[in-house]
């Protein structure tokens, strides 16, 4: 007796049960209210934005930013480096001396001109032999000659042929109207303009990226990062502790825990590749062949299907049938034709889709075209779901882009008179028209009908079937 009542005493009372139940209803409720609230789209939008590459980048670069390595600092040592040369030096205190002024004011007039005129003629041999002669003596040539030397003596002639041959006025002539002078001008143009300032202030401020808007978003995302909503909401979002009210049953899964594919669940071919031509192959438009074990990678519990740039020859299926061609890009495909195949239930994947531009996909075939279920799909740089329940009678819904660059859950809850499908157990898209009524296999594939740049993978995480309890 002692026993059965210390046992009786570890179960929980029934309003206890009760309670815990209404708790975990209440918080499944507030889960999915949650994960459309303006608080979660506004982290998530500024998660997305501060984690970019180009975020990243974009602070790196400011925050990096300094005068010392700068274009401006290299330009202010030119700058003070010309105006410290000594031709440079020189070529301004010639220009602001008097020397130079009154020089220019002498250079071509009258008196220089008959200065030399003078100076020509009086070193002429012919003049020098009149000098020689009685008529010299009073007569014109020799005043000529006497003007000649009172010009030759006076200060203005002097100063003029001294300072036309100094070092001086050779250093004015070579500097002025020279690169070396027009760079230093447009220096200190550069320097004194508020351009210049304006950048070296910024440059000098070690806060400016704290005055950014970047900085701004930055603060915000830190602060909703610790709210006890967001807090709560990732850490509950993607458990297993709902599992008990949503009253179904686990019939299929593969949480991708080995070091390799499991092959008695899936095959790495198109099922009828598999069954009939024993060889990968390729539909329609699709630019990659797909291969049997080179565009999967399986680690850390994360299946890879790998859509790449390669070279390949293989099998593509058209109406004429099949042909051999040269693909410029290879990928893989898996399915569960041959191991599993469902009529109704809930078919859920945690996926990250990869470019939305590539054609990833995760979908549902019977033994034939159609009915066909594109659970999830990218292409055209949105997701996608798709239903086909014959060439004519098909429906589709969409989602934005940035679906495809992260983990979702995509899920597919199938009753015989409806399919929905939902995103993170939010309800995206609903059909009600030609519901399918034949068991169908899963299907999982990597691919492209457009050329991208570089490579893309497709990532999942588990894949689970559920089937609703009786």
């Amino acid at each position: 007796m002692a026993s059965l009542k210390f046992l009786l005493g570890m179960i929980p009372s029934t309003a206890k049960i009760e309670q815990a139940e209404k708790d975990l209803i209440a918080e499944y409720k507030k889960l999915n209210e949650f994960s459309g609230s303006e608080t979660l789209t506004k982290y998530s939008e500024l998660k997305e934005l501060v984690t970019s590459s180009d975020f990243i980048q974009k602070k790196k670069e400011i925050e990096s930013l300094s005068f010392k390595n700068s274009e401006e600092n290299q330009k202010e040592k030119e700058f003070k480096s010309l105006q410290k040369s000594k031709d440079i030096k020189l070529y301004f205190k010639t220009l602001a001396g008097q020397t130079l002024k009154k020089f220019q004011e002498l250079d071509g007039s009258e008196m220089i001109s008959g200065y030399e005129s003078l100076e020509k003629l009086v070193e002429s041999l012919e003049f020098r032999e009149k000098m020689k002669t009685k008529e010299f003596k009073g007569s014109d040539n020799e005043r000529k000659f006497q003007e000649y030397k009172n010009l030759k003596s006076s200060s203005d002639i002097k100063e003029y042929y001294s300072f036309k041959k100094s070092k001086e006025y050779a250093n004015y002539l070579n500097t002025d109207g020279s690169q070396k002078l027009a760079r230093y001008n447009e220096l200190k143009d550069y320097l004194a303009s508020d351009e210049f300032k304006n950048k070296k202030e910024y440059l000098l401020d070690k806060k400016r990226f704290e005055k950014t808007e970047m900085f701004k978003e930055l603060q915000e995302y830190d602060k909703l990062s610790k709210d006890e909503d967001i807090v709560w909401y990732f850490k509950v979002k993607d458990s297993d502790k709902f599992d008990v009210i949503k009253n179904r049953k686990l019939i299929f899964s593969d949480e991708f825990d080995g070091d390799r594919l499991d092959r008695n669940k899936w095959l790495t071919n198109y099922y009828w590749g598999d069954k009939l031509l024993k060889d990968n192959y390729t539909v329609g438009n699709d630019l990659q062949a797909y291969t049997e074990n080179e565009n999967f990678e399986l680690q850390n519990s994360l299946l890879k299907i790998i859509t790449k740039p390669q070279k390949k020859e293989g099998k593509v299926w058209s109406a004429d049938g099949f042909k051999t061609k040269e693909f410029d890009y290879t990928s893989g495909i898996i399915n569960t034709g041959k191991s599993f195949r469902q009529l109704y239930g809930t078919f859920k994947a945690k996926v990250k889709l990869g470019n939305p531009s590539a054609k990833s996909a995760f979908w549902m075939l019977a033994d034939k075209i159609t009915p066909h279920i594109n659970v999830c799909r990218t292409g055209k740089g949105k997701v996608s779901f798709d239903y086909f329940a014959s060439a004519d009678k098909k429906a589709k819904g969409t989602v934005g882009s940035k679906y495809a660059k992260d983990f979702f859950i995509y899920t597919l809850e199938w009753t015989p008179n409806k399919l929905v499908w939902k995103v993170n157990d939010v309800e995206a898209f609903t059909q009600t028209n030609d519901v399918p009524q034949e068991p169908m296999y899963m299907v999982f594939s990597g691919g492209l009908d457009k050329p991208i740049n570089g490579m893309t993978a497709m990532e999942i995480d588990w894949v689970r079937v559920y089937q609703p309890q009786e």
